[in-house]
């Protein structure tokens, strides 16, 4: 975790291709870079790879998932909230009851959603 870090803490280009490289680097990203550096755009274009990163804390994941909802990420089925991914985590109690359970089931049926 130290090193990534140290590898993300001088990054000026947050954009979907430079989050996608980062990979597990990502853990290194400082909430306050994920609130104030990074478009919500470019967070929700790079969200494959972004959901795909284990190891999240829970401030990382919470204020991801909630910046991505303040900028009109919908969960209307399986297959949006499985693209969460490792990021689900970030759902805040209020939203993950007040979705269908329908959409929940759909998801739990992805590959690798219930990983």
């Amino acid at each position: 975790l130290q090193v990534a870090s140290f590898l993300v803490r001088n990054l000026e280009d947050f954009s979907p291709a430079v989050l996608g490289a980062l990979g597990q680097a990502a853990l290194g990203l400082s909430v306050s870079s994920i609130q104030n550096s990074i478009p919500e755009e470019y967070l929700e274009a790079a969200l494959p790879a972004l959901g795909s990163v284990r190891g999240w804390k829970a401030e990382q994941s919470r204020a991801i998932v909630n910046k991505l909802l303040g900028s009109g990420y919908q969960i209307l089925d399986g297959q949006s909230l499985a693209q969460l991914g490792s990021l689900v985590g970030g759902l805040n109690s209020s939203t993950l009851w007040s979705l269908p359970p329908k959409v929940v089931l759909e998801a739990l049926q992805l590959p690798g959603f219930t990983q």
